[in-house]
Parts: C-alpha cells; sequence; structure tokens
C-alpha cells in the first residue's frame, strides 16, 4: 500500500519536501535541524527512484550503510547515555563552564541551565577559580563568556573567581584555550570539573581527556526535552567526528 502510495504520489511528496525545506532554510537558516531534513530529504528523493530489482550491488550497498550507521547510533547514544546525570563529588582545581549560543546579549536556555547548574559547587567552593568558556558568534552582540560571567555576578559569585575565556567557537577549542589559560597560572596537569549539558558531557570529558587534563570530572544540566531528540542526533555526529 506505501509503495503504490508513493509511486503514485511521489512527485507531489518530493515537491512539498523541498518546499518545506526551503521555507525552515530563509525563516530559521542553516541550525542543524533544518539542515538534517534537508539531508533525509534528499535521500528519500534520491533512492526512493533506485530500482533496486536492477542494482542488487548497490542494494547491498545501501543496506551495509545502513546496519553500520544503526549499530554505531547505538553504540554512541549508550555512551552519552552514560553521562547524562554526571554529579561527581570530586575535588577540582578548575571548573570550566561551557558555553552554547547568547541571543544578542541574552543567554540561551540551554546555556542558563548549565550556568545553574554550576552554582551550588561554585558556592561551595569560594576558593576554585571558574573559567567561563565562549567566543562571540553571528546574532551575539557579546562574546558568550561575558554574558556568562555577568550571569554568575548576578547570582553573587565573585568577579574575581570568574576567568573569561572568549575566543573558543567549539567544544575542542573551549577545552583547549581553557587549559592555556591554565597553564599561564603555573599549574601543569589540572583536574577540572566540567560543567555542560547532559547530551554533552561525554563528548566533553573525550575530548579533555585528548587534551591532557590530569583529570576531568563534570557537573551535567538538565536540557529542554523539546531539545532532547535534536541534540542527540547531532551528538551522534559530533563525536563521530571527534573520534575521527
Amino acid at each position: 500500500m506505501i509503495k503504490k502510495f508513493l509511486q503514485k504520489n511521489g512527485l507531489i511528496i518530493d515537491l512539498v519536501l523541498l518546499a518545506c525545506f526551503v521555507a525552515f532554510l530563509i525563516f530559521w537558516g542553516q541550525r542543524f535541524p533544518v539542515m538534517f531534513f534537508g539531508m533525509i530529504t534528499v535521500a528519500f528523493i534520491v533512492l526512493r527512484r533506485i530500482d533496486y530489482q536492477k542494482h542488487v550491488i548497490l542494494k547491498r550497498i545501501i543496506l551495509t550503510g545502513f546496519s553500520v550507521v544503526a549499530v554505531s547510533f547505538v553504540i554512541i547514544e549508550a555512551l552519552v547515555f552514560t553521562q547524562l546525570g554526571a554529579n561527581d563529588p570530586e575535588e577540582a582545581d578548575y571548573v570550566i563552564i561551557l558555553g552554547s549560543g547568547i541571543r544578542g546579549t541574552e543567554l540561551s536556555l540551554t546555556l542558563k541551565q548549565r550556568l545553574d547548574a554550576s552554582l551550588d559547587y561554585i558556592r561551595s567552593h569560594p576558593q576554585t577559580p571558574v573559567i567561563v568558556s565562549g567566543g562571540q558568534g553571528p546574532g551575539e552582540s557579546i562574546p558568550e563568556a561575558l554574558a556568562m560571567k555577568n550571569y554568575l555576578i548576578e547570582q553573587g559569585i565573585s568577579p574575581s573567581q570568574v576567568i573569561m575565556e572568549d575566543r573558543s567557537t567549539s567544544t575542542q577549542e573551549n577545552l583547549a584555550f581553557s587549559k592555556k589559560i591554565i597553564l599561564e597560572s603555573g599549574l601543569e596537569h589540572p583536574e577540572i570539573m566540567i560543567v555542560t549539558s547532559d547530551y554533552h558531557m561525554f563528548r566533553s570529558k573525550y575530548i579533555a581527556a585528548k587534551n591532557g587534563y590530569a583529570a576531568e570530572y563534570g557537573i551535567s544540566a538538565p536540557s529542554p526535552g523539546y531539545l532532547k531528540p535534536v541534540n542527540m542526533i547531532r551528538e551522534y555526529f559530533a563525536t563521530i567526528k571527534t573520534f575521527i
């Protein structure tokens, strides 16, 4: 039934999907959900037009590819899930809070949740320096690090406890540039407490280990439920890229 429906209405479906993709691009730009929808749309249009009875080898290649993606997705998401509720109690030399976008000067919900998750630890460790890490991207009037520092100060954290790293544009740069700041303080083998979103913790700890930190602990912030599916899918691709 589905096959007959697609054969009869395939062109209309293709046009509707492409129109939706163009509309999403216009309204929301090149964000991950939009580009992922576009990728799925193109794959649907192309794969539906292949005559698999004539192209048996191609069919096997496609099925093998889907199998590899499915297995790797399950494995990586399982690793991500191991860190969803991270709340390590260990003492650390530095706290590093990873940025996650602002709108103008306003914190995104995800970034606010990361900062809120850090407050209990920071307040109970007033002598532990806190690095807020995040540069300035499109649509941001100030660096993320400055917006983060301002918010922590509003919550009663001493300005002298907060150090800004305001050049990074990725998780890799967050942790690499933060380590440079720490090394400049004279500490060669720092133990750090990473504060980031739950879905982002596994990859952040992995990248921190690659950057040579002595130990990587973590406090995971809850992420908005309505963004969870998109974030988990995006994290799959980001983790693959990190491994490669």
